[in-house]
């Protein structure tokens, strides 16, 4: 019986918009994602640093890594073609 090592990958993400308001409101629309999904394969972390978004996902697999960050980027494309619609 060997002993078999969990290795994480990790990937993190800067998304750079026009303003500090359209990176907060990319953000507010996608943090109850974050909220509403946990999961036992990833972990999510997002934060805005002024016009800068960053998306930091960990997961147990690639496929999980790959599964998440598909799903984030739809879910801020969705963001950023709504706000294309207000200017």
């Amino acid at each position: 019986m060997g002993i078999k090592a969990l290795k994480q990958v990790k990937s993190q993400i800067e998304l750079e918009f026009p303003s500090r308001e359209d990176a907060e409101i990319v953000l507010r629309s996608i943090e109850p994602e974050i909220r509403g999904s946990p999961s036992e394969r990833t972990s999510t972390e997002i934060e805005c640093q002024r016009n800068i978004l960053k998306i930091t996902i960990t997961a147990r697999d690639t496929p999980s890594l790959r599964a998440s960050l598909n799903s984030y980027l739809r879910w801020v494309m969705l963001s950023q073609q709504i706000l294309e619609l207000k200017h």
